[in-house]
C-alpha cells in the first residue's frame, strides 16, 4: 500500500490514516483527483472530435458564401479566380439582362446575363457574367429582380473568367418590362432622351440655319418661321410642272428644288443664304423671300453672253456647263499629275463632255480629249467647278 509522509514529523504513515502514529498529529484529508482527470479527457475528446469536423467540412461540398462585391472582384483578377475554380460558391445580388438592348451597357453582356449590387455598380461595369444551362427558368424573370444562386467559376478559352451557374432561385421578381423601365430609370438615360429631344426642338427657331435638304424631309416642322436657308442659287430660272416661270433654289447636288417667292435675286450660280418665312402649298414647301447674300463669287443673273474657254475641236454632241470657282489649271488627262496644258480663268465657263472619277475621292471633267479639269475634290472639300445648267 502507497505510504504518506506526516508533514509534521516526516515520518511514514498509512495512506488512509487521519492521524499520525508517530506524533500524533491529525493529517490533512487526500484530495481525490479522479473527477479532474476525467474532465480533462473529456475536453480532449470533445476539442479532437471538434477538428475533425472541421476538417471533414474544408473537403466537403458545401456552398462558400461570398457576396457579389466581392466575387466581381475575383473573377477580374485572373491569378485570384484560379484559387476558386474548384469551389462552390453562393451568390444573391441584381438580375441584369442583355435583351434589354440598352445602349452602353447590354451589348457587353455576351453571356445573356450579369448579377452586381446595384444598378450603380452595373453602370461602372462593377457586374460579373454568368450563364446557366436552363435558361428557361429566366424568361420571365426582368432585370432588377433579386436572384440568388450556386454555381463555380469557370475559365473560358480566351481566359476570361465567368460564373457557371449550377442552380438558380429568385427572391424577388420584376417583369422584364418593368425592369428594364426601372433601369433606364435609375441609369438616368431617361433624362438623357429627354434633353436629346429638346435639343432637336430648339434648334428649330426664328432666324436659324437650314439646309434645303433638311427643309424637304419634314417640312411641317419649319412651316411658319422665319429661316436663313443655306442653298446653291441657280443662274437661270425654272419652268414649273404646271409651266411657270419660276425662282428656285437648290441644294448642293443640285437636284432638289424649292420655289421662292415675295422677292428674286440679282445674282445666281453660287451659294447663297436665302432669308425668308416657310409656307407650304399642298404640302409642298415655298420660301417667301426677304433678303438673298452670297457666299463666294457670283454670277450675274443675267448674263447674256458668257466668257466661254474655247472649244477647238468642233465638238456638237450633249454637255454641261460649269463656271470656274478658281483660277485653274488644265491637265492633259484627269489626274494632278498629268502635265498642264492650260489655265481656266476665275468665272469661265466650260462645257463639260465627260467626267471621271478614278480615286472615289475626286472628280474631273473633260472638256475635250486631252484637255480635263478637277471639278471637285472631296478631301480638301473643295468644289472647283459649278454646275449652271
Amino acid at each position: 500500500m502507497k505510504k504518506r509522509i506526516c508533514s509534521h514529523c516526516n515520518h511514514e504513515i498509512e495512506t488512509n490514516a487521519s492521524f499520525c502514529s508517530v506524533c500524533g498529529r491529525e493529517l490533512p484529508k487526500e484530495k481525490d483527483h479522479t473527477y479532474i482527470l476525467v474532465g480533462i479527457v473529456m475536453f480532449l475528446v470533445l476539442l479532437v472530435g471538434c477538428a475533425g469536423v472541421s476538417l471533414l467540412g474544408s473537403d466537403s461540398d458545401s456552398a462558400k458564401n461570398m457576396i457579389v462585391d466581392d466575387l466581381c472582384e475575383i473573377v477580374q483578377d485572373e491569378e485570384r479566380a484560379e484559387d476558386y475554380l474548384d469551389t462552390t460558391i453562393h451568390t444573391s445580388g441584381y438580375l441584369f439582362r442583355k435583351d434589354d438592348q440598352i445602349k452602353g451597357l447590354s451589348e457587353n453582356i455576351d453571356t445573356g446575363y450579369a448579377i452586381s449590387s446595384s444598378a450603380k455598380h452595373f453602370k461602372k461595369k462593377n457586374y460579373v457574367l454568368f450563364e446557366l444551362d436552363d435558361v428557361d427558368e429566366l424568361n420571365d424573370v426582368g432585370s432588377l429582380s433579386k436572384v440568388s444562386m450556386d454555381g463555380c467559376l469557370k475559365k473560358q478559352s480566351s481566359g476570361r473568367i465567368i460564373f457557371s451557374v449550377d442552380s438558380i432561385s429568385v427572391d424577388k421578381k420584376v417583369s422584364k418590362k418593368e425592369g428594364r423601365a426601372n433601369l433606364i430609370k435609375k441609369l438616368g438615360l431617361d433624362k438623357k432622351v429627354k434633353k436629346e429631344v429638346k435639343k432637336e426642338e430648339d434648334t428649330v427657331k426664328e432666324g436659324s440655319t437650314v439646309t434645303v435638304d433638311k427643309l424637304l424631309q419634314d417640312p411641317e416642322k419649319y412651316a411658319g418661321k422665319r429661316l436663313k436657308i443655306y442653298c446653291m442659287l441657280p443662274q437661270n430660272a425654272m419652268v414649273s410642272e404646271d409651266g411657270r416661270v419660276i425662282a428656285t433654289v437648290s441644294n448642293m447636288d443640285l437636284d432638289k428644288n424649292i420655289e421662292v417667292r415675295g422677292a428674286n435675286p440679282n445674282f445666281g450660280g453660287c451659294e447663297a443664304i436665302v432669308t425668308g418665312t416657310i409656307f407650304l402649298e399642298n404640302g409642298t414647301p415655298i420660301i417667301n423671300a426677304y433678303s438673298f447674300e452670297a457666299i463666294g463669287q457670283t454670277l450675274s443673273a443675267v448674263t447674256s453672253e458668257p466668257d466661254y474657254y474655247p472649244v477647238t475641236d468642233g465638238y456638237t454632241g450633249p454637255y454641261d456647263i460649269y463656271v470656274a470657282n478658281y483660277d485653274m489649271k488644265v491637265r492633259s488627262n484627269h489626274g494632278l499629275n498629268e502635265a498642264q496644258v492650260d489655265t481656266i480663268k476665275q468665272g469661265q465657263y466650260v462645257k463639260i463632255r465627260d467626267c471621271k472619277s478614278d480615286t472615289g475621292y475626286d472628280i474631273w471633267g473633260m472638256i475635250q480629249p486631252g484637255k480635263w479639269v478637277c471639278i471637285e475634290d472631296f478631301t480638301k472639300d473643295m468644289v472647283y467647278f459649278t454646275q449652271v445648267n
